[in-house]
């Protein structure tokens, strides 16, 4: 072989050298990428997952919440507040709203919640069928007795209020676990009914009643 063709040869070799390096490099990177894209996405998905985790158990925690309210049943009362400016018609009748086992279970509550916007409140209430008995706390009793127009309006807010309860067509009243009492402006001494045209009446007792002070 003449030095013409060793030179040839060389380069050749040469040549042929710089392209598996080449291919060698790229190879090389390729592996590096691939082995870095992995990496990258499971910081990706950690990063997130708490994230999704909060909006996980806060949905659920809504859901469960959604799901305890729409299993209550509730039922409306009616509050009918009178005034002084007109004893015969109430001035409004507001509607309350309360969960339905509280009226089975404590109906006394039940009551108190709808007679919240006024100054009255039971200690409790029993009821017998038709005809519930409610106990008013001593000072509540004497609010009766203020004057004309407090007896008149505080006894038909009473007696409309409970009188317009499901079931309730007769009510009587005793004051701290006590009946038959009267005022200057007011008697408790008797049941009041409610007719079958919605008014109410009041039957008095044959007892002898105690005068509230």
């Amino acid at each position: 072989m003449t030095n013409k063709g060793k030179l040839k040869a060389l380069v050749g070799v040469f040549f042929g050298f710089i392209i598996i390096l080449v291919a060698l490099l790229i190879y090389a990177k390729t592996v590096y990428v691939k082995n870095e894209n992995p990496t990258s996405t499971t910081v990706s998905v950690s990063s997130n997952g708490p994230s999704n985790s909060t909006a996980d158990v806060s949905q659920q925690s809504a859901t469960a919440a959604t799901d305890s309210n729409a299993g209550k049943e509730t039922i409306d009362l009616k509050l009918y507040y009178y005034d002084a400016d007109n004893y015969d018609s109430p001035k409004e009748i507001r509607t309350v709203t309360v969960d339905k086992k509280l009226f089975q279970d404590d109906i006394a509550a039940a009551i108190n919640k709808v007679l919240s916007s006024t100054s009255l409140k039971l200690n409790k209430a029993v009821v017998n069928g038709n005809e519930i008995t409610v106990d008013l706390p001593k000072e509540v009793g004497l609010k009766f007795n203020a004057g004309s127009a407090s007896g008149i309006t505080y006894t038909n807010i009473l007696t409309n209020t409970i009188l317009n309860l499901p079931g309730i067509e007769k009510m009587k009243v005793t004051v701290d676990g006590q009946g038959n009492y009267f005022g200057d402006h007011f008697s408790f001494n008797g049941i009041f009914s409610k007719t079958k045209d919605g008014k109410v009446t009041f039957t008095e007792s044959d007892k002898e009643g105690k005068y509230l002070d």
